[in-house]
């Protein structure tokens, strides 16, 4: 896939040599509930979809955050227009997961700051 900048300077891929299978795809999805749709029938429905590999409840402009695990470009437009096809659920926005961070998640081992503590008192038996 090759990419262009645009005239703000950002970095945007060229639809046009965009490739519709360039192997395992992950994205992030955001999508927003009607008040008639409940969340249990929401979620039950994204338990029939294998792409769906997690699903946050949020609160903000939107209700839930997928986290989606297609094939390819091609299977996320499956997976994405079977959201869309969900009665009272709109998919607000899409975006591709280029990396991970690393580092973060692992638990940090504290080291004590022995400047702060109070020393140990010795004292002596009679």
């Amino acid at each position: 896939m090759t990419t262009r900048v645009s005239r703000r300077r950002t970095v945007r891929p060229d639809p046009a040599k965009a490739r519709p299978t360039c192997g395992s795809v992950q994205a992030i999805a955001r999508v927003r509930l009607t008040p008639y749709l409940s969340r249990q029938v929401f979620e039950r429905q994204l338990r029939a979809i294998p792409a769906v590999r997690s699903a946050l409840i949020v609160i903000g402009d939107v209700d839930y955050e997928l986290r989606l695990e297609c094939r390819d470009l091609a299977h996320l437009e499956v997976v994405l227009t079977s959201l869309r096809a969900v009665r009272g659920a709109e998919v607000a926005s899409t975006a591709l997961i280029v990396g991970d961070v690393a580092g973060l998640g692992r638990r940090v081992l504290s080291v004590p700051d022995l400047g702060r503590a109070p020393r140990p008192r010795h004292t002596r038996s009679a």
